[in-house]
């Protein structure tokens, strides 16, 4: 499966691990280099694997390989990034699965209007939480 990541933060980076692990072709895109350490040496090593880019520019997008993918996940700190670049994603480029990060749960019920599976890692972790205190 080939699989376009947008974020390599603490989320991107295991969910971009874990596809690569399990032989998937994985291209992960950050605004910023750094964030590209937190991956493993080998999967940075390879050829156009990662890409310096905010994820919303169309260009861009087309230089990762959006036009083949199965797959976009939006996993960035931001809502409105991921949310444009899930929207881009779904619908100019056709991506048959989209997954976006949400920070605020009240959005989760307009992406799934939209097509684009949305998870909050607010609303996951509360449940999380409250599951430990009351087992």
């Amino acid at each position: 499966m080939n699989v376009v990541v947008m974020g390599c933060g603490r989320i991107g980076t295991q969910i971009v691990t874990a596809l690569w692990k399990d032989g998937h072709h994985v291209t992960v895109l950050d605004s910023v280099q750094e964030s590209f350490l937190t991956l493993p040496k080998e999967l940075r090593e390879m050829e156009d694997t990662t890409f310096v880019s905010d994820g919303i520019l169309e260009e861009e997008l087309i230089e990762a390989g959006i036009q083949d993918a199965d797959v976009f996940v939006a996993v960035s700190n931001r809502d409105n990034r991921n949310a444009l670049a899930a929207q881009k994603a779904k619908h100019i480029f056709n991506v048959p699965k989209v997954v976006c990060r949400v920070g605020d749960p009240d959005r989760q019920e307009m992406y799934a209007r939209l097509g684009i599976a949305a998870v909050s890692p607010t609303k996951v972790t509360s449940a999380l939480i409250l599951e430990a205190v009351f087992p």
